[in-house]
């Protein structure tokens, strides 16, 4: 009992993110530019089921690669020559897939499958060491070999797709991507040794959610030149930095690092954050394109922000305990979402209107926050409560 509490303690304690890690996150900034670029483009006004579900795999996969690289540097990463190297290798790997992400990839097909599949193997390998290290005790063994059945039957998989035509390869594709999402949920919510250092975790998970927001600043830039600035230029702006707010107020300051949660809530609930926040961006683009249906473009916008909201909120639970939003709150954040897709559906021929509405929307649920954790910190005698 008091080992398990030690090592409890130790996974608590801030681990520092390393530069390594940061280094390694800049491939993603590509990467996830160019999963965005595959929902750019309209098609009779709306966006094909084609394009978006080319989206989503794309961006499950980046997504999905690197959580798993990351569970691992959580657990057992160092900087050591071993690991940079590994590192350094997936980030050649990823630039070569970023490079192949379009709406023409299916020409790339082959070597796309044999890139996937070898940088899958590179995870394999990590955890593989791992495995077989000395100083590794039966319960992280017990562990690594979930993560071993995920990354090696992930890159088999892949592999596999790469050998055959591609009419029966990319089914095989999709099914390993999905498989290599679905397992960890499957192999570790059933492991009773399985842990996360939760500090480091948050953190690296808000980095990769900085980067997306980072997407979004790019988006906006075309918004910010003599020639188109004007009030839409503001109300975007303003719509980002309420979606930031209400992302860190809840991840920076809310949640609690000191629970005993595996992580693995955490992590998933980050998947519609990336993905909402990702449609956000582009739809921002739609409402003011006259090529777009609006009906359609409102639609996107707000299947975006819902996605976001609620995954944000879905982590309330894990906050610290005067933190912990109330049914009442949750009813609030809910009814200021309804209330704005409607009115942006009744208005839908006027873009400003439009905006102007959500502009209100984001500001209304970022402030809802704000209020109730200065309440909160007040309430309980917190010497963080105040706004200067």
């Amino acid at each position: 009992m008091v080992e398990k509490e030690l090592t409890m303690t130790n996974l608590i304690k801030h681990k520092r993110v390393e530069f390594s890690e940061l280094f390694y996150d800049l491939v993603f900034v590509f990467a996830i530019s160019k999963a965005t670029t595959l929902i750019e483009h309209l098609h009779n006004g709306i966006l094909t089921w084609n394009s978006f579900l080319d989206f989503f795999i794309a961006t499950l996969f980046l997504i999905d690669s690197w959580m798993i690289q990351t569970i691992y540097t959580n657990r057992y990463g160092k900087n050591s020559l071993f690991n940079m190297v590994i590192m350094f290798i997936k980030m050649g790997i990823l630039l070569f897939i970023a490079n192949m992400i379009g709406p023409d990839w299916q020409q790339y097909f082959h070597y796309l499958c044999w890139a996937i599949g070898t940088l899958t193997l590179t995870l394999f390998f990590q955890y593989l060491v791992e495995f077989f290290r000395k100083s590794t005790d039966d319960a992280n063994r017990e562990s690594i070999k979930g993560f071993l059945w995920i990354t090696g039957l992930g890159s088999l998989g892949f592999y596999l797709a790469a050998l055959l035509p591609i009419y029966v390869g990319v089914s095989i594709l999709f099914a390993s991507i999905l498989l290599t999402f679905i397992m960890p949920i499957i192999l570790l919510s059933k492991d009773k040794h399985y842990q996360v250092n939760l500090p480091h975790l948050i953190e690296r998970i808000s980095l990769l959610v900085i980067i997306t927001f980072g997407e979004m600043i790019m988006g906006l830039a075309n918004f910010f030149t003599i020639e188109n600035f004007s009030i839409y230029s503001v109300l975007n702006f303003i719509i980002m930095l309420s979606l930031f707010l209400f992302y860190f107020g809840e991840f920076d300051h809310a949640i609690d690092e000191r629970s005993s949660q595996k992580g693995l809530f955490l992590i998933y609930s980050h998947y519609p954050i990336f993905i909402g926040l990702m449609l956000i961006t582009v739809s921002m683009g739609f409402l003011l394109n006259p090529e777009a249906n609006l009906l359609a473009a409102i639609s996107f916008f707000y299947i975006g922000i819902g996605l976001f909201q609620a995954a944000v909120l879905a982590n309330g639970p894990y906050n610290k305990h005067y933190l912990r939003y109330s049914k009442s709150y949750y009813c609030v954040q809910a009814t200021l979402y309804l209330a704005a897709l409607i009115l942006s559906l009744v208005f839908a021929s006027n873009p400003i209107t439009v905006l102007s509405v959500a502009t209100i929307f984001a500001l209304a649920i970022a402030s809802h926050f704000i209020y109730f954790y200065v309440t909160q910190n007040k309430k309980y005698s917190k010497s963080n409560w105040g706004f200067f």
